[in-house]
């Protein structure tokens, strides 16, 4: 998921929203502004809900960019290298180059980012219930205590053992430290993820089909996620474990076929991204074809134009 817009840095990562972003702040938005502050608080002027809305949406962002900056933190201070932290329709996603030097780390980094949104949930909690003693208006109450309640249930969700979650991760760091493979702790943790990710979409298109519930399709696309992110860890695990112990000069080529040296027209060299490259087609293999006394393809209208030149020059 690439960012669409930068944000800049925060405690030197960079942070940057996906324009899928805007799918859920205006899913919460709608979701508070017509149905829960309404409800719950009536007698508000439309503005007051619509407004209010709007500002609770941008704090339950806040709260999922710290969620994911605790990750971040915690992944650099263990040597894992951070690109960066960009936000999106499904929550946040942190961009690491590498992995976890060991399970314990693995451990960490996962682990601190439900630990965040719990600690996060917690205190807003705490802050609704003394702005009700305050006397506060309970419209605000309301929000505060709304985004404390989410940020719970996003600490629960996410410590669920299954792929791509944090709590999958947590798994992933248990195997491999029971086991010693890292490669198959992740295909375990991977069938976790495919498993909750089937569950959760049949029991979203269940709600739709036979209670009539629209909301149904929430579950069901974050299954459906969970899916496709499970399945492309354990495709990446797989092509590692083929790879792992293979030397590079088992898929090299020590001899590139060299293109040799000839008198021939521009019209008769080859056409395509291999000639305009300097490389040729080989077994598969797209080989450089730099040998001494042969010219590299790609090479051949440098020399053409000289040829012209010199010829022009005899006349």
């Amino acid at each position: 998921m690439d960012e669409t817009l930068s944000l800049g840095r925060i405690a030197g990562v960079r942070v940057g929203l996906h324009w899928s972003v805007l799918v859920i702040v205006a899913l919460v938005t709608v979701a508070l502004a017509n149905g829960r502050f309404p409800a719950a608080h009536p007698g508000h002027s439309p503005f007051a809900y619509w407004a209010l809305a709007v500002l609770t949406a941008l704090v339950f962002l806040v709260s999922l960019l710290a969620h994911e900056l605790a990750h971040a933190v915690v992944a650099r201070r263990d040597g894992v290298q951070v690109e960066g932290i960009t936000l999106g329709m499904l929550g946040g996603a942190v961009r690491l180059r590498g992995e976890a030097p060991s399970p314990a780390a693995e451990c960490r980094i996962a682990g601190v980012g439900p630990l965040t949104s719990l600690l996060t949930g917690a205190a807003l909690t705490g802050l609704a219930m003394g702005l009700a003693a305050l006397r506060v208006s309970g419209l605000v109450v309301e929000a505060v205590a709304w985004v404390g309640a989410i940020n719970v249930l996003l600490a629960v969700f996410n410590a669920l053992p299954a792929a791509p979650l944090d709590g999958g991760r947590l798994l992933r760091a248990y195997l491999w430290h029971r086991t010693g493979d890292r490669l198959r702790a992740t295909r375990g943790a991977s069938a976790a993820g495919r498993v909750l990710g089937w569950c959760m979409v049949l029991s979203g298109f269940a709600d739709v089909l036979f209670a009539g519930h629209l909301t149904g399709l929430w579950p069901a696309l974050i299954g459906w996620f969970l899916i496709t992110a499970a399945s492309g860890e354990a495709r990446q695990a797989q092509i590692l474990g083929m790879l792992d112990g293979v030397p590079v000069r088992r898929v090299m080529t020590p001899h590139p076929a060299p293109c040799r040296r000839r008198r021939r027209s521009p019209t008769s060299w080859p056409k395509g991204p291999s000639a305009a490259t300097g490389t040729l087609r080989s077994r598969s293999w797209r080989q450089t074809v730099r040998s001494p006394g042969c010219s590299p393809c790609g090479g051949w209208r440098r020399h053409h134009r000289r040829s012209a030149r010199a010829r022009r020059s005899a006349r």
